[in-house]
C-alpha cells in the first residue's frame, strides 16, 4: 500500500476506529529523496494525544490539514504489531521469519506504508511488553509505540494472541540505565532516518573543543529529540559514544561518560523540560583527557575555503542560516511584507527580480490570526499562484521566545517539518521583556532565536519588530542589531509608500551582502485585504539594459556597464540579476559563458510579423 492509498479519507477511518474504542491521532506519511518513508505525528505530544472520543478526534484532524494517515498507539489499544520490512538491498523480514522457523499465526494484517512490507496485528499479553527488533527486517511495535494504520477498519477489535517469540519483556532497572532508557533503546532499532542523520552530521568532529564532559548532555539532546518519533536511536547512541571515546580518548571512563550523558538525555527529552542554553552537569562527572585538550580548534585556509556557505532564501536580502530582523513603524505593512516573502519561499516565486529558494515556512502569528486566510487569498489572487498547504504553516498561540520549553519544542518542529524559515511576528508579542532597553534581556531573547535557527542546517528566523517614532532607529537595546545577521528597516516615504534598507545609514545591517536600498513599495487593497506592490519605475540598471539591447544585436554585461557608467562588481551583479529575470520571463536570450556571455532581445510576435 502506498502513501496515497493510506491517505484515503483519514478522518473517516479515524472516526470508524474511534467508534470501536480505538485511540487514534493524525499523522503525515511521506517518502524522502532516498525512498525512505517518514511517519510524522501532527499533534503536540504525538501518540500521547491519541483519543477515542469522536469530538476530540475531529478536532485533532481539523487542526492538522496535512494529515494523510491515522496513527494508532499499540499499548493503549491492547495490540502488538509485528512489523515486517522488505527493502531493496536490505534485510527481507519475510525471509528472516522463514529461516528462523518461527510461526506467524493467522491474524488481521495489512500492507505497510511502503507497500512492500506488512503489519500483522495481534492481541498483546496482559503483562508489560516493549518494542524492538526481533529478527533482521522484523520489528515488534508494542507498549509505548505506535503504528500507521494503513489497512481497512476491522469489524471487531479482536485479534489472535501474539506468538511467544514476538513478546519482549522490559529490561529491569539498573545503575546504568532505567526502565525508560531501556524501553527507549528497544523501541528505536534499525538504521537512523533522515532527521537523525542530519543531527549526527551536526555533531562536532572528534577532538573538537565542544567534546568535554560538562557539554556531553547538550550534545546528546538533539540526537534524542530527532529520534523521538523515528528509528535508529539505539545506533545513534553507539555512534555518539564512538565519536567521543575514540583515538587518544578511547578509555572506559570516556565511554561511560558518553553513555551516561545519552541516557540522561533520553530521560530529559521525555519530560520536555531541558533548557539547551543552560549548562547541564552530570552528577558523577569524571575527569578525562578530553578536558585537558586545547580549548579551541585551529583551522587552515583550506578548512575555511571548504566550509559550505548557506543558500540565500531571497538572493541578497534574506539569508539562509541567519537571524534576520525586519523593523518598521506600526501600520506600515511589515506583516504583509513578511507574508509576501513567506508565500514566495513556499512557492519558489521570484521577489523583485531576485531568486528565491523553494522551501517550507512556519509563520508564528502574535496577533490577528483571524485575518491571515483572507490575506493569503488576496496574495494568491494578485500573484495568480496557489500557496501549497504543506509549505506554509501557522502557529497562533502557545509560543514564546522567553519560555525555554516552547523554544525547545520549536527546535523539534523545525527539524521534523524540515523548515527553511520561521517568522516570528512580532518580537513584543512573542516574548516577555520588562524593558526593551535592557541589553541582557534582549540578548537572551536573541540567543533563543539563534537556537531555533541552529535546529536545522540552513534554517533562518525572521523577527518582526518596531522602530522608534521620529528617529526611525530599531527600537530597544543595541543587542537586537548586535545579535542579528541582517536588519532590514522599512521606512515610510512620500504618500503611502515605503522603502527597504539594510544600510547602516538607515540603522540597517547586512553582514553577508552589499547594503540594499529599494523603494516604491506600497500596500494595494485587494479582495477585502491588501498585498505588497511596487511602483514600476525603471531603474538606471533597467534603462541601461534597454538602451544596450534596443538595436536587436547581442551585447555583453560589460557593454551595458559602460552605458550605465558603473563598472563595479556590485553593479555587474545587479545587471546580471536583472538579465536573468528577463531571460526567465522569456524577454531575452543568451549565449556563451562567464564574462563572455552575450544577451539579445527576443523579438515579439508583432515585430516578427
Amino acid at each position: 500500500m502506498t502513501a496515497e492509498s493510506a491517505a484515503q479519507d483519514p478522518m473517516m477511518k479515524a472516526q470508524r476506529l474511534a467508534a470501536q474504542g480505538v485511540e487514534v491521532f493524525p499523522i503525515h506519511v511521506s517518502a524522502d529523496e532516498a525512498g525512505r518513508w517518514r511517519k510524522v505525528p501532527l499533534t503536540a505530544r504525538g501518540h500521547l494525544d491519541a483519543s477515542a472520543d469522536p469530538q476530540a478526534v475531529a478536532d485533532m484532524f481539523f487542526a492538522a490539514p496535512t494529515a494523510n494517515a491515522v496513527g494508532v498507539p499499540t499499548g493503549a489499544n491492547g495490540i502488538l504489531v509485528v512489523d515486517i520490512d522488505r527493502h531493496p538491498g536490505g534485510a527481507d523480514g519475510f525471509e528472516s521469519i522463514h529461516s528462523a522457523g518461527v510461526e506467524l499465526p493467522q491474524t488481521w494484517s495489512h500492507a505497510s506504508v511502503s507497500g512492500t512490507g506488512a503489519h500483522a496485528v495481534y492481541a498483546a499479553p496482559a503483562a508489560d511488553v516493549t518494542s524492538g527488533a526481533v529478527l533482521p527486517g522484523v520489528d515488534v511495535k508494542a507498549g509505548s509505540s505506535w503504528v500507521a494504520w494503513t489497512g481497512e477498519v476491522p469489524e471487531q477489535w479482536s485479534f489472535t494472541p501474539a506468538p511467544a517469540w514476538s513478546v519482549r519483556r522490559p529490561v529491569a532497572r539498573s545503575a546504568a540505565a532505567g526502565v525508560e532508557v531501556a524501553e527507549w533503546l528497544a523501541g528505536n532499532p534499525g538504521e537512523p532516518d533522515t532527521r537523525l542523520l542530519e543531527a549526527l552530521a551536526a555533531l562536532p568532529v572528534h577532538g573538537a573543543p565542544e567534546w568535554r564532559n560538562d557539554n556531553l548532555l547538550p550534545l546528546a539532546l538533539p540526537l534524542v529529540r530527532a529520534a523521538q518519533f523515528s528509528r535508529g536511536g539505539a545506533q545513534a547512541r553507539e555512534q555518539f559514544i564512538t565519536r567521543y571515546a575514540a583515538g587518544d580518548w578511547s578509555t572506559d571512563e570516556n565511554r561511560a561518560a558518553a553513555a551516561r550523558a545519552f541516557d540522561k538525555a533520553i530521560e530529559i527529552a521525555g519530560q520536555r523540560s531541558a533548557n539547551l542554553d543552560a549548562p547541564v552537569i552530570l552528577d558523577d562527572q569524571v575527569t578525562s583527557v578530553a578536558e585537558r585538550k586545547a580549548p579551541f580548534a585551529v583551522l587552515t585556509r583550506s578548512d575555511l575555503r571548504n566550509r559550505p556557505r548557506p543558500e540565500w532564501l531571497i538572493d541578497g536580502l534574506l539569508q539562509g542560516a541567519g537571524v534576520v530582523v525586519l523593523a518598521g513603524e506600526g501600520g506600515l505593512g511589515k506583516t504583509f511584507l513578511a507574508l509576501d516573502w513567506a508565500c514566495r519561499i513556499a512557492t519558489g516565486e521570484r521577489w523583485e527580480d531576485r531568486a528565491v529558494k523553494h522551501g517550507r515556512v512556519l509563520y508564528v502569528v502574535g496577533e490577528g490570526a483571524e485575518y491571515f486566510e483572507q490575506r493569503l487569498t488576496s496574495w494568491e489572487q494578485f500573484n495568480a499562484r496557489d500557496v501549497p498547504e504543506d509549505r506554509l504553516l501557522f502557529v497562533e498561540e502557545g509560543f514564546s521566545l522567553s519560555e525555554a520549553e516552547t523554544v525547545d519544542y520549536m527546535r523539534e518542529v523545525v527539524l521534523e517539518r524540515e523548515l527553511d524559515l520561521v517568522v516570528l511576528d512580532t518580537l513584543s508579542q512573542l516574548s516577555v521583556i520588562e524593558s526593551e532597553n535592557d541589553n541582557a534581556q534582549l540578548a537572551a531573547v536573541m540567543r533563543q532565536a539563534r537556537a531555533i535557527r541552529q535546529a536545522r542546517p540552513g534554517c533562518s528566523v525572521l523577527i518582526i519588530h518596531h522602530v522608534n517614532k521620529g528617529s526611525g532607529a530599531v527600537r530597544g537595546a543595541s543587542a537586537i542589531r548586535d545579535n542579528a545577521d541582517t536588519v532590514i528597516v522599512a521606512k515610510a516615504k512620500t504618500g503611502d509608500s515605503f522603502l527597504l534598507s539594510t544600510s547602516s545609514q538607515d540603522n540597517g545591517k547586512s553582514k553577508n551582502a552589499e547594503p540594499l536600498v529599494e523603494g516604491g513599495f506600497f500596500l494595494r487593497s485587494l479582495g477585502g485585504s491588501a498585498v505588497v506592490d511596487r511602483e514600476r519605475v525603471a531603474s538606471p540598471d533597467a534603462q541601461a539594459i534597454e538602451q544596450a539591447l534596443e538595436d536587436g544585436r547581442s551585447h555583453s554585461v560589460t557593454e551595458i556597464l559602460l552605458i550605465l557608467g558603473d563598472s563595479s562588481e556590485g553593479a555587474r551583479r545587479r545587471v546580471q540579476r536583472k538579465l536573468a529575470a528577463l531571460a526567465e520571463a522569456g524577454e531575452v536570450t543568451s549565449e556563451g559563458h562567464g564574462r563572455g556571455k552575450l544577451y539579445r532581445v527576443i523579438p515579439s510576435l508583432a515585430q516578427a510579423a
